[in-house]
């Protein structure tokens, strides 16, 4: 639940998710990503962040991993991606 956010907090997290979803391509542009890309900048708030840089940062993260092309080996199978 969102309430647990002040409204600043909530602001920025606000506009960090219009920043990033403006940056969408128009073939990613869906509810499921946006709610992916908000997922991601409601973690980064339940972990302590409260900047607007924060929140971009999250969101943009969330964007890269949506905007990653599926990696193929040579048997045309879709590789698992690797862990960090």
């Amino acid at each position: 639940m969102l309430i647990e956010f002040d409204q600043t907090t909530m602001a920025n997290m606000t506009a960090a998710l219009e920043h990033v979803c403006n940056q969408l391509p128009a073939d990613k542009d869906s509810h499921e990503t946006r709610k992916q890309i908000a997922d991601g900048i409601v973690a980064c708030a339940k972990n302590g962040c409260r900047t607007l840089e924060d929140f971009r940062t999250a969101g943009l993260e969330v964007l890269a991993e949506i905007n990653h092309s599926p990696r193929f080996n040579w048997f045309g199978l879709r590789r698992q991606p690797r862990a960090e």
